[in-house]
């Protein structure tokens, strides 16, 4: 379920990264020199119908391992790829876990009417971000 909403809401929308030698992108005459600038949009990439079918549908089961070896390589970047790929990955994914079991297991959370739904991201963020912000409520469980 975490990477599923990892693709539909990534941390950052874009990586950029710096070209480290002449590169012609296949199928192309466009060669990309060495030390050009390149963004990465995986928020795009991560919403391509081309990958992901009904790419607005929340499924956790595009991520069963039958279903993930259908999909090309780096089709699912949500903290990067290669020998940049985000240091606090495994540590990242263990603490959210943990909180998320510990709050769901506490708490019932439902979305308040203050919430546009869909969600509608925020073009100009750096990080993702609704406009208008996410509103919940919160109420805590009986035991």
């Amino acid at each position: 379920m975490l990477s599923e909403t990892l693709r539909m809401y990534p941390s950052l929308p874009n990586l950029i990264r710096v070209c480290t030698k002449p590169y012609t992108i296949p199928g192309t005459n466009v060669l990309i020199e060495k030390g050009t600038p390149v963004i990465i949009p995986i928020y795009a990439i991560h919403r391509d119908q081309l990958y992901y079918s009904d790419p607005d549908r929340f499924d956790p089961e595009r991520f069963t391992e039958y279903n993930k070896e259908k999909r090309p390589a780096y089709t699912y970047l949500p903290f990067g790829e290669g020998p940049r790929i985000c240091i606090g990955l495994r540590f990242g994914l263990m603490q959210v876990k943990m909180g998320l079991a510990i709050l769901v297991s506490r708490f019932q959370f439902d979305i308040c009417e203050k919430s546009q739904v869909p969600l509608i991201m925020d073009p100009k963020k750096f990080v993702m971000n609704t406009i208008g912000g996410l509103w919940l409520k919160i109420t805590p469980r009986t035991q």
